[in-house]
Parts: structure tokens; C-alpha cells; sequence
């Protein structure tokens, strides 16, 4: 098939393609094929579907890359997912149409959660990459608290912080004293979301039949 600009009428918007890009599409092909008389007086090609959807099939045909519809909060949106396989079968893209009805798209995205314990949580610190989310869950816990003999304050809980005039302030039958206050405490999800682009990417050309899936955990 030579390669040439191709206008597409499709419901009420038009796309501007090329023919070998429409090429990996048996629908197209065959509207392009030259068998039928089907293009409209101004040469476009009219085609009854959804050009919402057709935007997502025309960005598959260009680049090969295979459609992730994920959000952090709300994950994938397996709506879109069913109604863009319907459009597959329809263009007949059968990688396409393989990747959607398989559910490659849940090892495409995977989610790593990690937790930690945390002590004075309120004076924790962190920056997080954008595809972290950090969540803390606080408590509060009642602890015992060493206390000088002296009172002194740099010395308030801990014991190996006096000297010998600590020592000596206790006196023979001096029993270390504590307190008890509240200490916030808590534990730290992190969730990292990781996308793994070897199962989106196309490693070889379709149409050839040798097409591979390198997908690995991530």
C-alpha cells in the first residue's frame, strides 16, 4: 500500500493519518484497500464510531504503545477499558484486542506497599517522589521518662547523659525516678506505584506475526 495522507470523518470529528499508519487495522485496510467506492466527495473516509474512543485507537495504531487508563485514587478504569475493546474488535486489532481482553493492563501497573514504625511522628519529615503516596496513622502511647536526679533537662531521659554530680546527688538508697508522658507514635504506609513499560511497548512489528511480551516484575 503506497503511503499517503488519510482523512477520516469519524462521527462528528475528523483525524488526518497516514495510510501505512492505519495499516495493522483490517477494518481501515480494507476501507483503503480501493475495492469499494466508499470515500465522500471531498475524499475523506466517514466512519460510524465513537471519536472519543477512535482517539485512542488512532494513538495505538501510530506508536504501538498499548493504552494504560489508571488514576492513583480512583485505579484503573475498566469501563473504558470494555467499551475500547468492543472498537478493537470493530477495527480488528488483534493485539489490541488481546491486551484488553487478557488484562494485560493489571501487570502493566502494580502497587508496592511498605510500612515503618515511627516514633515521634509529629516531628517526622519526609519528601516522597510523585508516584509515592506516604499516609500516616498516629497513636498516642503513654512512656515512662527518666528524670535527672538533678533535673536537669538535657539529661531528662536519658540516664547516660549524667555524671558524677548526678551520681552523687542520688545518695545511697536513691531509686531513679520517671514520669510517665505521652509520646505520639504511629506507623507509615507507603504506596509506590510502578507502571512497566516492557508490557505496553511493541518489541518487534505486528504485522510480521513475531511480535513479543517482555513484561518482568518490576
Amino acid at each position: 500500500m503506497k503511503d499517503e495522507n488519510v482523512t477520516l470523518q469519524v462521527g462528528e470529528q475528523r483525524f488526518i493519518t497516514t495510510s501505512t499508519t492505519l495499516k495493522e487495522s483490517g477494518f481501515l485496510s480494507a476501507l483503503l484497500s480501493g475495492r469499494w467506492d466508499n470515500a465522500q466527495t471531498d475524499g475523506s473516509y466517514f466512519i460510524d464510531a465513537d471519536p472519543k474512543l477512535f482517539e485512542h485507537i488512532l494513538r495505538y495504531l501510530r506508536r504501538r504503545v498499548l493504552p494504560i487508563f489508571y488514576d492513583k485514587s480512583t485505579g484503573h478504569d475498566y469501563a473504558m477499558y470494555l467499551a475500547l475493546l468492543e472498537e478493537a474488535k470493530y477495527f480488528r486489532i488483534p493485539r489490541l484486542e488481546k491486551w484488553l481482553e487478557d488484562k494485560t493492563y493489571l501487570r502493566a501497573v502494580k502497587v508496592r506497599y511498605s510500612a515503618m514504625e515511627l516514633n515521634e511522628i509529629d516531628s517526622v519529615e519526609k519528601t516522597v517522589e510523585t508516584n509515592m503516596e506516604l499516609v500516616y496513622h498516629p497513636t498516642w502511647e503513654t512512656q515512662k521518662i527518666y528524670l535527672c536526679p538533678r533535673r536537669i533537662g538535657v539529661h531528662r531521659g536519658n540516664p547516660r547523659a549524667c555524671g558524677r554530680a548526678c551520681e552523687k546527688a542520688r545518695g545511697e538508697n536513691y531509686e531513679e525516678e520517671y514520669e510517665e508522658e505521652l509520646v505520639m507514635m504511629g506507623l507509615a504506609i507507603q504506596k509506590t506505584t510502578i507502571v512497566d513499560q516492557s508490557f505496553c511497548v511493541l518489541s518487534n512489528d505486528p504485522l510480521n506475526g513475531n511480535a513479543e511480551e517482555n513484561g518482568e516484575e518490576v
